[in-house]
């Protein structure tokens, strides 16, 4: 059997390698025949490859006129596009903020023109969002970059075109009203965009709570920066004038609640105004629009207000407290200029609560000054509890300011239930220590589920009451 497999391999077999014409051994004897392409490809006219080329061609000239419909029809939709969308735009806002309850979508509001070179304009609304660096172009001239820690002297030459936003914000050139609108056109702030709509449902607004004390004129002096408050010749200081009255008992579990960054959307302002409960402190934002009407509306309705302080973040500029920031880069002139710009705003509020504030609550001597002029000033300071390490409350007792602190922070952009969830650990708190203090950002959803909860609270034996009432009952 050897030797019959062997015989299959026998490469000295003339059978098993054949010969060329040469007579040297080829793999394989081919005739010209083999070569002959035309056999197999006819190029002549009437040929298959004829047809082939056809059905190329017509397949080229197919592909052609499907790019070209493409290129038509883009073209044509973008003019449409371009010459009917202007007015679309309301419509589409109202639409998407009708889906998500009014909240989520972005409108741009122009900035106003600051001696500190404005306000770093903000990418993204979120919370601790990061602010965009983009350089302000106003009339094609470069005015630096929009942050709150410029100095004063960094003021554009000339002022930039109104927008009609309204933000607040200094400008100098307008001595009657220095905060007015001075607004810069392609920048602006993004904040959450609340339609009418959106709070429609809440209901039938409260009742007014009766004349609000009237605004004293002994409790103000006329500066440059407007009417600001002083403690009067006979003693008497703004933080217990216009302070609510509270006709509670101090011995049942009291809440402070302080409802903050409010007159920055009209409609969303005005429903805290007519919904949330009176006994609520109202904050106000320095940046809003109209803050002495909305000041003078909230205490029409009973309410006891503060306005917002914004405070150097620890994490500025990611954190951008805006160019009326409290800022321990600046100079205690710089940071008293500012404070008093903001309390020029309006009249007839007790005190200040501070926003952001996680590196100049920290800083004593950059505290120092801005706590000693509320002190001689007559008003109320709130610490929101941003920054471990505070120095606020110690200051505070040791000048004799009346003060208080933020126990929690209510999250209101979350689920209604966690909301509500929320509102009853602070029940819960207070029964167990007697009172707390939180603050809380309002949102459609969460006015109206506060709406509820605060009418639940004297079937439980709780209180909401007002900020001052609370000024120096908490411990350091």
């Amino acid at each position: 059997m050897a030797d019959d497999t062997l015989d299959d391999f026998d490469l000295d077999d003339d059978d098993d390698m054949p010969s060329g014409e040469s007579g040297v051994p080829a793999p394989t004897d081919y005739d010209d025949d083999d070569f002959d392409l035309e056999d197999d490809f006819d190029y002549d006219e009437g040929g298959g490859s004829s047809k082939f080329k056809e059905l190329l061609k017509d397949k080229k000239k197919l592909a052609i006129i499907g790019v070209a419909a493409v290129l038509g029809l883009s073209a044509i939709g973008g003019g449409a596009w371009y010459f009917m969308s202007d007015g679309d735009d309301a419509e589409m806002a109202e639409a998407g903020a009708a889906k998500s309850g009014g909240v989520g979508t972005a409108v741009g509001l122009a900035l106003q023109q600051q001696a500190t070179s404005g306000l770093t304009p903000q990418t993204k609304l979120t919370a601790g969002g990061v602010t965009g660096g983009a350089k302000l172009t106003a009339g094609g001239a470069t005015t630096g970059k929009l942050t709150a820690g410029a100095a004063l002297s960094e003021a554009p030459s000339s002022p930039a075109p109104s927008m009609g936003g309204n933000m607040g914000g200094y400008n100098p050139e307008n001595p009657d009203a220095p905060l007015s609108t001075a607004a810069v056109g392609e920048v602006g702030v993004m904040i959450p965009a609340v339609l009418p709509t959106a709070v429609a449902g809440l209901g039938t607004p409260k009742a007014a709570q009766g004349a609000a004390q009237a605004v004293d004129g002994k409790l103000l002096e006329q500066t440059q920066e407007g009417l600001l408050p002083i403690i009067s010749e006979d003693g008497r200081e703004s933080w217990k004038t216009y302070a609510r009255p509270f006709g509670g008992d101090p011995s049942k579990p009291m809440i402070g609640l302080v409802i903050t960054g409010l007159g920055m959307s009209e409609s969303l302002t005005q429903a805290v105004i007519d919904h949330a409960p009176a006994e609520a402190t109202l904050a106000f934002s320095p940046y809003g629009r109209g803050v002495k009407q909305w000041v003078e509306k909230a205490r029409a309705m009973g309410h006891e207000v503060l306005l917002d302080l914004p405070m150097e973040a620890e994490s500025f500029p990611v954190d951008d407290p805006g160019p009326l920031a409290m800022m321990t880069t600046k100079k205690p002139a710089e940071n008293l200029k500012l404070l008093s710009l903001i309390m020029g705003q309006a009249q007839g509020y007790t005190g200040f609560v501070g926003e952001y504030g996680t590196r100049f609550l920290r800083d004593a001597k950059a505290m120092a000054p801005v706590l000693g002029e509320l002190k001689a000033r007559g008003l109320f300071f709130m610490d929101p509890h941003t920054a471990q390490g505070s120095v606020s409350l110690e200051m505070a007792d040791q000048m004799q300011l009346p003060r208080a602190i933020a126990n929690s922070q209510v999250d209101t952009n979350v689920a209604p239930t966690r909301i509500r969830a929320q509102l009853e650990t602070l029940a819960a708190v207070a029964k167990n220590q007697g009172m707390t203090v939180a603050m809380m950002r309002a949102t459609p959803n969460s006015l109206e589920i506060l709406k509820t909860w605060a009418g639940s609270l004297q079937a439980q034996g709780v209180q909401l009451t007002p900020m001052s009432f609370l000024a120096g009952r908490q411990k350091s």
